[in-house]
């Protein structure tokens, strides 16, 4: 199948490493123009990320970067990119988790942070965005997020609470921006072994008295798939709605976990 994303522009936040590294990867793949973005202070890894999509893929990236907790900065490097590149066709807002723990373990701080980080700065990317997708008569938007978008998940308060508040947004923005064939959906990932879940399951494990190793053995054997899903799979979910090929699936809340969740 043609996903009709040649030399379309696909801004994906976040982007240097972990599964939004993988889904610019396969962006990159079918042939869109790939913005891979992140911090100044990770300048290193977002260079290694630009030299891995093109070894892989033969199509470089471009390479931008910006603050999460700086709103001004996301504004002035989406204007950027559109102007530099001629447009933007798709956004994938992507962001480090927050803080793990349990609501008396946190603080307001923590709360201001978790705000900023996942949901906040998705809300300016799209108001940059959004002209360069009107003016280029349409774009695609997906809000990756979490599994907690279908299922709470324990000591995870922080996003459980503002995924939920990206789901929210995404199906009112879908239906606020369908006359102008932009699409908006919000995915999730299931559990796809990168930095953030090592961290998360060594948290897991010590509360448990197991050690990593143990921990991971028994948390993929728990799931139907018997596995952890791959950055792949995830990523091939995302590049299908975020391209033209997906011309009516909007407004929709989507996890790619093997059926992980139990939640319809």
């Amino acid at each position: 199948m043609d996903l009709g994303l040649k030399d379309k522009v696909v801004v994906c936040l976040s982007s240097a490493s972990g599964f939004a590294k993988g889904i610019a990867t396969e962006f990159a793949r079918e042939g869109a123009k790939v913005v891979v973005s992140t911090s100044e202070a990770f300048r290193k890894e977002l260079d290694q990320a630009v030299a891995d999509i093109e070894k892989e893929t033969g199509n470089k990236p471009y390479a931008y970067t910006y603050d999460v907790l700086d709103n001004e900065s996301i504004t002035v490097m989406i204007e950027k990119i559109g102007k530099d590149l001629g447009g933007i066709y798709g956004l994938v807002n992507h962001c480090p988790g927050p803080k793990a723990g349990a609501f008396e373990a946190l603080t307001e701080e923590d709360w201001a942070d978790g705000y900023q980080k996942c949901l906040h700065s998705y809300t300016y990317a799209i108001r940059a965005a959004l002209p360069f997708m009107k003016e280029g008569g349409g774009g695609r938007i997906v809000n990756s997020t979490s599994s907690s978008i279908k299922q709470a998940l324990d000591n995870l308060i922080l996003s459980n609470t503002f995924r939920m508040g990206v789901v929210g947004m995404s199906k009112t923005m879908a239906r606020e921006f369908g006359q102008y064939n932009i699409l908006v959906n919000a995915m999730g990932p299931g559990r796809i072994y990168t930095d953030r879940i090592k961290y998360l399951n060594s948290i897991r494990a010590e509360k448990a008295g197991m050690t990593l190793e143990e921990y991971n053995e028994k948390d993929a054997a728990s799931f139907p798939q018997k596995r952890y899903q791959s950055v792949e799979e995830y990523a091939r979910a995302v590049v299908f709605m975020g391209s033209p090929a997906n011309g009516a699936i909007s407004g929709q809340v989507i996890c790619v976990d093997g059926a992980m969740t139990t939640a319809y």
